[in-house]
């Protein structure tokens, strides 16, 4: 049986841990360090921690080896991540850059279940959760790569962030600990397709990360077409959570949206998305769809009509910003991260 690894563990959960073999509170904080911001990758890497207590974890906790990592750069200075985990899991992250900033994109799972039939990892489906310690090391290697200190943090890469949840809430208490990555929480967003449980569980936390509600279109028979996980929260459901989450943070709601050509960008979708959250403190992100060889054929997006939608979000009152997907060469767009799971 695999033993559980140590960096998978909050500092509060280390500390349960180590009290539990007898140690006192002084070394947790010590030790947590050395994990996570020295980035101690095996017993050997614990300098100050006597023998007795390296021996003791030894026998009880690991250190995963190290994912390998390829990285692939667009034409554009985008950054690709393709990591392969011990078991031969496969996910990716991105990192992302403008002249005042650079943003990384990670992982949640390998693959995934939510079906989605324009999405690489959607017609790649769900091989695994990632645990705390795998989504950190990409965090730690966005971080490394971009040269220069990560601005801000999406959980938008491969797989349902709120299916894997009670990992993903690890690996955000871990990052944003003063006592290890220190990474702030309202610097983090998580974007989710809709689970309205979880959503209302964030709403309801002390967590101080943005939500990002992936919608897609307005309209639901579509949206089930497209999304078949969709069918099992209605768009009234999911609305409804980014509401109640909005009214307790007193946080904005981020609706992504990604433009189709001929299929969610007429001005009749825009009515239709403007009459669903225009009563919400959101803003949307219209992205043009980027093609996936493995996804259903989709023509992207044109910009002239997503201008056009996006006026129409700003004569609603609903601020929407349009960007330019970034990295498509490499497929690193929307939609296009872990084809191979």
């Amino acid at each position: 049986m695999t033993k559980p690894d140590l960096r998978d563990f909050t500092r509060q959960e280390l500390a349960r841990a180590l009290v539990a073999l007898g140690e006192k509170g002084s070394r947790i904080d010590r030790v947590f360090g050395l994990l996570h911001k020295k980035g101690a990758a095996g017993y050997g890497e614990l300098p100050g921690i006597d023998e007795a207590l390296k021996q003791k974890l030894a026998e009880r906790y690991d250190f995963i080896p190290a994912p390998k990592v390829e990285k692939s750069v667009s034409a554009d200075g985008t950054i690709k991540l393709a990591f392969t985990f011990a078991d031969g899991a496969r996910a990716e992250s991105v990192i992302t850059f403008t002249k005042e900033a650079a943003a990384a994109c990670v992982s949640s799972q390998a693959g995934c279940a939510c079906g989605c039939v324009f999405c690489a990892a959607g017609a790649a489906g769900l091989k695994r959760d990632l645990k705390p310690s795998e989504i950190l090391a990409q965090f730690a290697a966005c971080r490394r790569e971009a040269g220069r200190p990560l601005d801000s943090l999406k959980f938008a890469g491969s797989g349902e962030p709120f299916m894997n949840w009670a990992d993903v809430k690890r690996s955000i208490l871990i990052l944003s600990d003063n006592k290890g990555y220190n990474f702030p929480q309202f610097r983090i967003t998580v974007s989710t397709v809709g689970v309205v449980p979880v959503i209302r569980e964030l709403a309801d936390s002390h967590l101080a990360i943005k939500l990002a509600v992936s919608l897609i279109t307005a309209d639901e028979e579509q949206r089930g077409a497209l999304t078949p996980v969709a069918k099992k929260y209605s768009l009234r459901q999911i609305i409804g959570a980014a509401r109640y989450y909005g009214d307790r943070t007193k946080r904005s709601v981020l609706f992504d949206y990604i433009v189709f050509d001929g299929v969610n960008d007429t001005p009749q979708d825009a009515a239709k998305l403007l009459a669903l959250i225009k009563d919400l403190n959101c803003k949307v992100d219209l992205t043009l769809y980027s093609p996936v060889p493995s996804g259903k054929p989709f023509t992207p997006g044109s910009f002239e009509k997503a201008k056009a939608f996006q006026a129409a979000m700003a004569e609603g009152g609903v601020r929407a910003h349009l960007r330019r997907e970034k990295g498509a060469d490499i497929a690193a767009g929307y939609g296009q991260l872990g084809a191979q799971g």
